[in-house]
């Protein structure tokens, strides 16, 4: 099989996932535009960050915290920082020799469901891999310049109810990541008790909106890790 009919069987291997993303897509290019966001602005940030948790945490601080550039920084680099071990998986199963442009290729376009797809189908061709992710890319990202450009052309009423879409998005992609691992229920309990905290106690409620988020984020996952050590060894060995 040539490489062109391994990048197409990617491609239409990859069509569903396209088509999910497209809603999402939609969404995060009217919240955009509901908060001012110029279209080349939104097409940017799809077409450069492409991911979808981030755009929306960007979103909310810097239209609805008005966190610093540095805050926005961090907790975006905190959201993507499992990608440096997700891409690592896939670049161990790539076939040998694969050249380190094809890797960049590769990696560039990969998501959580790409990622997934592949490492259940043991895909070690990388022109596959790289047509898996190109309709979900360009999905996601065409659809949220089609939200921001006719965001106009929407309702008042539904406009405004955008920041609240924003936060049903979150919830929607934690009760799917619990579904999958339950067990990570108990950071989310260590999230709201330290939320609160910076919330209602005093001193810590003088804390930046942002440097909380980020805080807790840092926090929450640190206290996990460490009670839950030997366990995870114990599982690896």
């Amino acid at each position: 099989m040539s490489n062109f009919e391994k990048y197409l069987k990617g491609v239409k291997a990859g069509i569903g996932m396209g088509v999910a993303f497209i809603p999402f897509g939609l969404t995060i290019g009217l919240i955009a535009k509901s908060n001012g966001m110029h279209t080349l602005v939104t097409a940017a940030l799809s077409f450069g960050i492409y991911a979808g948790g981030s755009e929306a945490m960007l979103l909310k601080m810097v239209y609805g915290q008005h966190s610093t550039a540095l805050e926005v920084v961090i907790s975006v680099f905190m959201i993507n920082l499992r990608y440096l071990l997700l891409n690592l998986l896939i670049f161990r199963q790539l076939k040998s020799g694969t050249k380190f442009w094809k890797k960049v290729l590769v990696g560039i376009g990969l998501t959580d469901e790409t990622i997934t797809y592949a490492i259940l189908k043991k895909e070690n061709s990388p022109w596959y891999i790289i047509g898996l992710n190109t309709l979900p890319y360009i999905c996601y990202g065409g659809s949220s310049v089609l939200g921001s450009l006719f965001g106009d052309l929407i309702p008042e009423v539904f406009r405004a109810s955008m920041s609240f879409i924003l936060y049903s998005i979150y919830f929607s992609l934690l009760i799917m990541s619990l579904q999958k691992l339950p067990k990570f229920f108990e950071v989310v309990i260590y999230v709201i008790a330290m939320k609160l905290a910076f919330m209602y106690l005093p001193g810590l409620n003088m804390v930046s909106s942002g440097w909380a988020m980020i805080i807790i984020m840092i926090s929450s996952s640190l206290i996990y890790a460490i009670r839950h050590r030997n366990e995870e060894v114990g599982e690896n060995e």
